[in-house]
């Protein structure tokens, strides 16, 4: 191999290193773990952000769609984020095909009424 070949692979490699770090591909959730988990039955949705209610008390709901869920925290950087992003949309495909178009919203509106109860008791403690 000459010089210009080493370069030219060196600079294909840092490339494709850098494109596969950009979408999340070395970090615990990415495409890859999203097609794992739905293979060994056991999707999860990963939940970024502070949340009113737990993600214990959102799986006794998201167990009959088929999923747990994953608290990830408020702290995600970048590469985190395209990850969860990345992976997220996989399960979410898996659970469409799975429960239909609908079950989203029928999901989402059982966790509403769900942090409503929460939010009444809440504010009852401080009455």
């Amino acid at each position: 191999m000459n010089r210009k070949t080493i370069i030219f692979s060196g600079i294909i490699f840092i490339l494709i290193g850098i494109g596969l770090w950009n979408f999340g591909i070395f970090n615990r959730f990415n495409y890859l773990t999203a097609k794992s988990d739905i293979k060994n039955n056991s999707p999860q949705k990963i939940i970024v952000g502070e949340l009113m209610i737990s993600p214990m008390e959102m799986d006794k709901i998201s167990e009959k769609y088929g999923f747990t869920n994953v608290g990830f925290g408020c702290i995600v950087s970048g590469t985190e984020l395209n990850g969860i992003e990345i992976y997220n949309a996989e399960i979410d495909k898996y659970l469409t095909n799975k429960n239909g178009t609908d079950w989203k919203i029928k999901y989402l509106k059982e966790i509403d009424s769900l942090t409503e109860l929460k939010q009444k008791e809440w504010k009852k403690q401080f009455e």
